[in-house]
């Protein structure tokens, strides 16, 4: 609205929830389910700012991601957003960490991994909005699970893995909601 102001947060801590899994897991649409009860609230979806033509998914392009989620995350806090939900662009513990360095604020970070049967996701990267081809599901198929970002004894955020195998959209966001007190209490 031209004119309204954003009231300013009473909140002094800057949170990011970053929500990762596997294609299909439930990432993107758990992004935006979170954001209407996220007080002072901003999502991030690597998925709609990362897209290329080629899409090389190589090193050099996730440091790229990355960075513009720093960049992104930054700006969202300088303005007043403190509660940041970021998605789709970590693939593993080194990229956490090449990503926590890009960000100067100390936040509080919670890292949400959604988890689903293969057959679930499957389903899910099938029969959802955003489409996608055989031959890239079989690409991205092709890349083994990551369990670091889970087993990672000096991790700098609070882990929180949700099975999303037999939940809908707002069994997850409660779960969610549930783990992070901090800013959904109430």
């Amino acid at each position: 609205m031209p004119g309204s102001q954003r009231p300013a947060s009473p909140i002094r801590e800057h949170r990011l929830i970053i929500i990762g899994g596997e294609e299909g897991a439930g990432k993107s649409t758990i992004v935006r389910a979170l954001l209407p009860s996220t007080p002072y609230g901003a999502r991030i979806d690597a998925e709609d700012i990362g897209q290329t033509n080629p899409c090389p998914m190589d090193d050099t392009f996730f440091d790229l991601l990355r960075r513009n989620v720093a960049g992104l995350v930054e700006n969202f806090w300088a303005a007043g957003y403190v509660n940041v939900i970021a998605g789709s662009f970590l693939r593993c513990y080194s990229d956490y960490v090449s990503f926590r360095q890009l960000l100067p604020r100390p936040p509080a970070v919670f890292l949400v991994e959604l988890l689903a049967d293969k057959e679930v996701r499957d389903h899910r990267r099938i029969t959802r909005a955003k489409q996608t081809t055989q031959e890239w599901r079989d690409m991205v198929d092709q890349v083994p699970e990551d369990r670091t970002i889970r087993q990672a004894a000096d991790a700098d955020y609070r882990y929180i893995g949700i099975d999303t195998t037999g939940l809908d959209v707002a069994g997850t966001v409660q779960r969610v909601k549930a783990a992070i007190p901090e800013v959904y209490a109430g």
